[in-house]
């Protein structure tokens, strides 16, 4: 008898979530830059108490896809 084994592609289950420091650093980005990011409506950032955050896999998302900021009106 053989065994077979069904291999799935797996994601990640942690949780895992960037404050504006952090995201900030990641980036390379000044905090003003990032703290506009983190209030644009499009951006998936969530309030944890005080502390403003985003997952990380909602930010990967959201940085795989081109933003112009030329023509996203919350940027002019």
């Amino acid at each position: 008898m053989r065994d077979t084994q069904t291999h799935k592609q797996s994601i990640s289950s942690e949780l895992r979530f960037y404050t504006v420091s952090e995201l900030q650093e990641l980036l390379g980005w000044s905090e003003r830059t990032v703290l506009k990011l983190f209030n644009d409506p499009s951006f998936p950032a969530a309030d944890f108490g005080r502390t403003k955050v985003v997952e990380a896999h909602a930010a990967i998302e959201y940085f795989s896809k081109r933003h112009d900021r030329d023509r996203e009106r919350y940027w002019q």
